[in-house]
């Protein structure tokens, strides 16, 4: 019977921690794609915004409306920088959790060598505990023949 592997326990640990690392990473990667989908639609409103207040402008606009839509193109420019800035945050996250997942299933993978190298030597052992225990049989009916044949 082959024995325990003693590390069994650190195996199934990295197991779960790869996949808690994995459902992680999709969760980055989610928001990391939410955030540029967000910048993307900012800056459309932006490019918008610019080809209105250019029609406006042709079609004739007061100061006041003028210095009301640069007020309101600057507050979407900073809208961008700060969506820019946020998905530069969820990238950086990202590649965070992806470099810990990597280093997850790096360690399992440890493991995982480990388990099998002692599943070979338990394979070993147990080859050459049955290969002792049918010499020891062969040997036993051998004197048992012998001493049937003494007997005669």
């Amino acid at each position: 019977m082959s024995r325990r592997f003693p590390l069994q326990a650190l195996v199934d640990l990295s197991a779960d921690r790869v996949e808690a690392a994995e459902r992680r990473l999709q969760a980055l990667d989610a928001e990391r794609r939410q955030a540029r989908e967000k910048l993307a639609q900012v800056e459309a409103y932006r490019v918008e915004y610019k080809e209105r207040l250019q029609r406006s402008l042709a079609a004739g606009m007061n100061v006041m409306q003028v210095r009301d839509w640069h007020a309101f193109l600057a507050r979407l420019d900073e809208a961008c920088v700060q969506q820019s800035n946020e998905v530069g945050m969820r990238e950086a996250a990202y590649l965070s959790g992806q470099n810990d997942w990597l280093e997850q299933r790096r360690r399992k993978k440890a493991f995982d060598a480990l388990a099998t190298r002692h599943e070979r030597t338990e394979g070993v052992r147990e080859a050459r505990l049955e290969q002792r225990l049918q010499d020891d049989h062969a040997q036993t009916m051998l004197r048992e023949a012998g001493r049937d044949e003494a007997e005669r």
